[in-house]
This record gives structure tokens, sequence and C-alpha cells, in this order.
């Protein structure tokens, strides 16, 4: 890493802050309030255990509580609607929702990773119809096994992912206006592409290395690389906010489709999510970034 960059991640680190100040910062009352955000972020972390220190020390320390109590109701949802379509059970995921629509009306619920989320949807400008539209997507995602159509694709972004972005912007107190909404929109189209290649091997008969199965893979990777370009060339128009929220995932993502356009037909074979090939020039030019972007928000 050049000089630069050095003394950025020492900036960096010297801002890095206790979880409990955190709470402070994000204006969380004491008492039960306080241990229902850190319950959230505990589900969080245990859903996506790589992802979560980078966002502990990265972060605005103001941000996380929320962010993280946002995380925890997507990881649950995310639980209960990805799952292959002869193993879901509706039941499961219509009676969650329905705790969610009934805390909303009422500010009560039981769970506590919910309980957070509700105090984050009530002091944030978070749009109340935009949760609702985010169950009403996730309820469509039961049983999904693919797109008939590039349509489609398009289609169940804006029905799932789209809701997904505003309520994150509003935990985030980012303007909602239409840059910010189309680099969240691209950001999600090439993150949903980037999942949906996990979903092949389930999909490909016998995971068969066959040309058919080669050209297949190489179309659907092809896609991919395009909507992260699309991506990141938009968040350069976006508000730091909106970049910091990004950037950081499309850099990861952006590692593992290396892997994944390397393997080939080998990815239908284990564990394709995570078999990074690693770019030394893009890690530090998005990290550099990254940096740069949490320095501006504090």
């Amino acid at each position: 890493m050049t000089g630069s960059g050095l003394t950025l991640l020492r900036e960096i680190l010297t801002q890095a802050v206790p979880w409990q100040r955190t709470l402070h910062l994000a204006g969380i009352p004491r008492g039960r309030l306080r241990r229902d955000y850190t319950a959230a972020a505990r589900l969080a972390a245990r859903r996506y255990p790589g992802l979560y220190p980078p966002g502990h020390l990265l972060s605005p320390p103001a941000w996380q509580p929320h962010l993280f109590a946002v995380g925890a109701v997507i990881v649950h949802a995310d639980c209960l609607a990805d799952v292959l379509a002869h193993q879901y059970d509706p039941t499961l995921f219509d009676a969650w929702a329905d705790e969610v629509r009934q805390g909303l009306a009422t500010g009560r619920a039981e769970r506590p990773y919910l309980r957070a989320f509700l105090h984050t949807a009530h002091t944030q400008p978070i749009n109340p119809a935009d949760v609702h539209d985010y169950l009403a997507g996730q309820a469509q995602r039961l049983g999904l096994t693919g797109y008939a159509t590039e349509q489609d694709h398009h289609d169940n972004v804006d029905r799932s992912n789209m809701p997904t972005a505003r309520i994150l912007l509003g935990a985030c107190r980012a303007p909602p206006h239409p840059s910010n909404e189309t680099a969240s929109r691209l950001a999600f189209d090439a993150a949903q592409r980037w999942d949906d290649l996990a979903d092949l091997a389930d999909d490909l008969e016998a995971s068969r290395d066959t040309p058919a199965v080669r050209a297949l893979l190489a179309h659907v990777c092809g896609k991919a690389r395009a909507a992260f370009h699309a991506a990141q060339a938009a968040l350069d128009d976006a508000d730091p906010a909106v970049q910091f929220l990004y950037r950081p995932v499309l850099l990861l993502l952006s590692q593992a489709m290396n892997g994944l356009e390397h393997q080939g037909a080998a990815l239908l074979r284990s564990s394709p999510l995570w078999h990074f090939r690693l770019s030394p020039t893009q890690l530090i030019d998005g990290s550099l970034r990254t940096l740069q972007h949490r320095l501006r928000l504090t």
C-alpha cells in the first residue's frame, strides 16, 4: 500500500470505537434497547462473519447500530425465503412478516433484533411503505428457481432489492435523490447476479462440464461483470454516504467474481460463493476509496 494509503489506514484505526460507544453516538437509550441492538449485531455477525469486522471498523460509528439492526432483519428474511423450492415453508415467512407488520403498527415486538429494527425505523428517515414493499418482495421470492427472461431478473431487483436499498439509505440518512437511487439499483443488480451464480449448482444436472454448460457460465459471468462495471461507474455520481455503503461490497464481490470466472464449470462442484481470486490493484484502489469516504463521513 502507498504512503498515503497507510496514513489513511492509521487515521481510521485511531477512530475505531467500542461497540457501546457506537450505541451512544447513535442515540440508543441505555437498558434493554441497547441489548436488543447488540443481539441484532450478533445475528448479522453469525451469518456474515467475514463482513462484520470490517463493517465495525470502517463504518461511521453512529451508523453501525442502525445498519446492523436493518442487517439482522434482512438476514432473517433471507434465511426464510432463500431456500430450495422443495424445502421452503411459506407459513414460516408469513408468520414472521406478520410480526414485522404488527411491530410497525404497535412499536412492540418479542424478538430483540426486531425491537432494535423498529426503533431504527422510528428514529431514522425510513418510510414504512418501503418496509411493507420489502416484505411483499421477499414473499414473492419464496420457491423462486430462476428467471425465464432478463426482464424477470430486473423485475425481481425492483421488487425485492430496491426496498432494501431504500431502507438502508434511510438508516444512514442518505438523501433519496435520483443519482443515489440509480447507484443503489445498479449495485443490487450486480450483487444479485453474483448471488444467482451460486444457484447454478442446483439448477444444472450432475454439474457436468460440457460445452453447453461452459457457454452458459461464460454468458452469466459476462452479464454479472458488466453489471459490476456499471455499478462502480454510477457510484461516482452518488453521495459519499452511498459510495461508502456500496464500494466495499462491490469490491469484495468483484474479487469473488474473479474466482468464479477462473473456475469456470468447476464452480459447480463446491462452495462457489467464496472462491476468491485476488487482484492487488483492485484491492488497493478500492480500499483507498473506502477509507477516503469513511473520513469524509466523520
